[in-house]
């Protein structure tokens, strides 16, 4: 054996070593966007095999330093810490579903809700009017626990607080409201639509409905299928379903150069596989604008 090869297996073993020694991006966060941050980690590390990145369980980050979390709601200023900043990486919808035995559903199928009448359906208790007198609600709102990220969103796009959305709170995630309401023939919940239709057919679940919505007949029609509910939403604002974007919040104290260099690749390259799991693309001109400020901050961060 030469000389010159055992010096060169030498320098592959150190390289290796080097690579593999190099500190994890870890990342954590809301649970409902776990699908297609696993998918984004696979593809990227395709392209950066050296780069290694961890998707933590947020239950289980103790003791460890989180490189970025990930939010599905606007943070109010009080949760935004000051030497925080966000990225909005992609975006969800929340849609108004009930199961298919719900009566009252079926008797306003050729009537839909309006934002206002949404609104008093989740947030107050007492809310037709019959003959000049109050009635209490048809229905049983669920919903997720005051804190997590789609109870938020979908208060802050009625101008409320998720304290005061009204009726059953279910610990854990959407899977759950969809059960619950599936068994209960009173049952509503606003979902997040990847767990709304089935992701082989593209169509809504076994079981489920949409409510009915103050909107046209076309746009009524998109609904029967996720990938052209992705499209309308994209397309325009429907004032009847709420969509919120995702974010990835990192520490403006700690830069770190591949970080960013991910977030990027997010940004530009990872929207493609967005539909595939449920949620919508960046409008362009957010992404624009991000990948910019990016380019910006990773020129920064390898100097």
């Amino acid at each position: 054996m030469s000389t010159k090869f055992v010096k060169a297996t030498i320098v592959l073993v150190l390289l290796s070593i080097v690579v593999n020694a190099q500190t994890p991006i870890l990342i954590t966060g809301t649970k409902l966007t776990y699908p297609i941050l696993s998918k984004w980690i696979a593809e990227y590390s395709k392209e950066n095999p050296q780069v290694q990145i961890l998707l933590v369980n947020k239950n289980n980050t103790e003791g460890k330093k989180i490189d970025i979390s990930i939010i599905a709601h606007q943070p109010s200023t009080t949760e935004l810490q000051i030497n925080k900043q966000i990225i909005p990486v992609n975006k969800y919808a929340l849609l108004p579903v009930a199961s298919n035995s719900n009566l009252y559903i079926k008797k306003h199928k050729n009537s839909g809700f309006n934002k206002k009448e949404l609104e008093k359906l989740f947030f107050d208790e007492s809310i037709f009017e019959e003959s000049k007198e109050k009635t209490k609600s048809p229905v049983i709102v669920y919903a997720r626990e005051s804190q997590s990220c789609s109870s938020k969103a979908l208060a802050d796009y009625f101008g409320r607080q998720s304290n005061e959305i009204r009726g059953k709170k279910i610990a854990g995630d959407d899977i759950y409201l969809l059960s619950s309401i599936k068994k209960d023939s009173l049952g509503v919940a606003f979902v997040n639509l990847n767990y709304i239709y089935d992701n082989n057919s593209r169509k809504l679940k076994d079981g489920f409905t949409i409510l009915p919505l103050d909107i046209s007949k076309e746009e009524t029609d998109y609904l029967t299928n996720i990938d052209d509910v992705i499209y309308i939403l994209e397309k325009t604002k429907i004032e009847t379903i709420p969509v919120s974007e995702i974010s990835f919040v990192l520490d403006n104290t700690a830069q770190n150069a591949e970080v960013l260099k991910f977030i990027s690749w997010v940004i530009n390259n990872g929207q493609e596989y967005n539909h595939q799991f449920g949620f919508l693309n960046l409008d362009k001109e957010t992404q624009k604008a991000q990948s910019s400020k990016l380019n910006e901050s990773i020129l920064t961060a390898v100097k």
